[in-house]
């Protein structure tokens, strides 16, 4: 009789520390997936916000390309020279321009960006740098620093003292 309520209370405490362990393993994967459901719930809303990012910054490029325009500037250079110049426009900013100097074309000059002190634009032959004020806006006010043709040992200034001829750019851009 005592082997039998041994036995019946080994029984039931095996079965009461099984309930437990059912119990802890039904605890740790309700967290489990609690913690899972918690990841991929922030996972969306990072996904989310990176493609929103994307598409505003997309939606800002678009912007700024149907804004896209290009203004030519007539400019008198000591002696004697005429720089034209066809900038190209994206809003305010200008990204290029094509040069001519006295009816030599100096093609496919783009803005240098590293450039912060003021508007220079470089191809692999020449610069041509403007005062930093140089926009959309003041295309036809801002005077002309120098073109520069890159040496070997020294640069050429080809133009310089350049002035906008107002009438010859408000004529061309008309």
């Amino acid at each position: 009789m005592k082997s039998i309520k041994f036995i019946s209370a080994l029984s039931l405490a095996t079965l009461l520390a099984a309930c437990s362990t059912a119990s802890d393993v039904a605890s740790t994967v309700s967290e489990g997936v609690s913690n899972a459901a918690s990841a991929t719930t922030n996972a969306v809303k990072e996904g989310a916000t990176a493609v929103s990012n994307g598409v505003s910054n997309t939606v800002n490029t678009v912007k700024n390309k149907l804004t896209a325009s290009s203004k030519t500037v007539v400019y008198q250079c000591q002696n004697s020279k005429t720089v034209v110049a066809t900038y190209d426009f994206e809003g305010e900013k200008a990204t290029g321009l094509t040069l001519t100097v006295n009816d030599v074309a100096v093609k496919e000059l783009m803005r240098d960006e590293k450039n912060k002190d003021f508007a220079s634009f470089v191809s692999k032959t020449h610069v041509w740098n403007l005062d930093e004020t140089f926009a959309l806006s003041t295309f036809n006010k801002t005077e002309a620093g120098m073109l520069f043709k890159k040496g070997k040992n020294a640069d050429e200034i080809l133009a310089k003292n350049c002035e906008v001829n107002q009438t010859a750019t408000a004529k061309l851009n008309k």
